[in-house]
């Protein structure tokens, strides 16, 4: 089907807000949605052409967690690919060419594109992610992933990390990930990933008041969980000098266990900025460690629904890409990966210099809330 061919999976926007005049997949203009996601035509016809090729076997050379933008969106097929239905994108809305191959065999059980990863860990078999008939997802919910990992991308700074170590690689060895540009580091960066679930339509939807006691309540754990999925893609961690600011800043215990969750975390990323979002949500004082008092929130019914919605959305994200037995078994992952998010912020809470960066975060953040309102 070429681009002049009218397409019935184009849908002009629903809103004229600017966010959603970007391709989600590689940031580059666009007007209408493809196959479930607003794309650009580029995005489009990729999409289309690979999405059901059943013999096709695409690679990722770095484990599947290639950075896909307007530059880089031909290096990579597969996460290309694999951003695309993160989106939204969906094989069932892709409008079946009308030819006589086709008809003959449109009741045959379709296929998808079979991806493998280079180096990818043996340790538990996964399903084909492209396998719509496997899809526990709708075409809304595929939405919501797309809100929460575009969110975090596009407010947690990731520019901004990427020109700190480009800044710092410049340096003779002897001056780099000195103590002060790694606070500077972690204070921008907690306050980066706080904003961007700021960001969040849910969290906006209710009152200030509540905004404000989540905010001080989670706010530990959502740039903890956010902190170290950063760390697991830039492995900072495994620069010497960067590692030993970081026990400076953390002390050396709270560094241990970080250390730990950083190595524990899925490397599926969404999966981790969905866990996120969970955690943001969060009211309950017998799992996390906390001394802000959250019995006068004025809407807590309202908050565990929306905690319970992404919750939801996590387990059918695990089943659609699993079986049930794994789908479990990735699941208790995450509950361990918070205990030591858990255990790591009472180390954490023994150094004053982590006190203060969490008190700058929390500052930050609710200027931000009383600008918005």
């Amino acid at each position: 089907m070429d681009e002049t061919t009218k397409d019935t999976s184009k849908v002009p926007p629903t809103t004229t807000a600017e966010g959603l005049r970007v391709c989600k997949t590689c940031g580059a203009s666009a007007q209408y949605s493809y196959y479930g996601a607003i794309a650009c035509r580029s995005c489009k016809t990729f999409f289309r052409r690979n999405a059901e090729k059943p013999s096709t076997s695409l690679k990722c050379n770095y484990n599947g967690n290639c950075e896909i933008d307007f530059n880089s969106r031909r290096t990579c097929s597969y996460c290309r690919l694999v951003k695309c239905f993160a989106n939204g994108m969906s094989i069932d809305m892709i409008r079946a060419p009308q030819t006589a191959k086709h008809n003959k065999d449109e009741n045959k059980t379709s296929t998808s594109t079979a991806l493998v990863r280079i180096n990818e860990p043996p340790l538990i078999p996964t399903l084909n992610l492209l396998r719509a008939d496997l899809s526990t997802l709708s075409v809304d919910q595929w939405n919501q992933i797309s809100n929460i990992v575009h969110s975090f991308d596009e407010y947690s700074g990731l520019p901004f990390i990427q020109n700190f170590m480009d800044e710092q690689n410049a340096l003779p060895p002897k001056f780099r990930f000195k103590y002060t540009s790694v606070n500077n580091f972690y204070t921008l960066m907690m306050t980066n990933v706080q904003l961007s679930f700021e960001k969040n339509r849910d969290l906006l939807s209710i009152s200030i008041h509540d905004r404000n006691t989540l905010l001080r309540h989670t706010v530990e754990y959502t740039t903890g969980i956010g902190v170290a999925c950063v760390l697991r893609q830039t492995l900072l961690l495994d620069q010497p000098t960067f590692f030993e600011s970081t026990e400076l800043i953390f002390q050396p215990s709270a560094v241990a266990l970080i250390k730990r969750l950083v190595n524990q975390l899925d490397p599926d990323i969404p999966l981790m900025k969905m866990t996120c979002a969970v955690v943001a949500f969060m009211i309950s004082n017998y799992t996390n460690y906390s001394d802000i008092s959250i019995d006068n929130l004025t809407n807590a019914k309202e908050i565990i629904r929306i905690q319970d919605v992404y919750t939801d959305l996590i387990w059918r994200y695990l089943l659609y890409k699993h079986s049930s037995h794994e789908a479990i078994v990735y699941f208790s992952n995450l509950i361990r990966c918070l205990f030591l998010v858990n255990d790591s912020v009472v180390e954490a809470h023994k150094a004053r210099q982590y006190t203060d960066i969490m008190e700058s975060v929390i500052g930050s953040t609710e200027r931000k809330i009383i600008s918005q309102s």
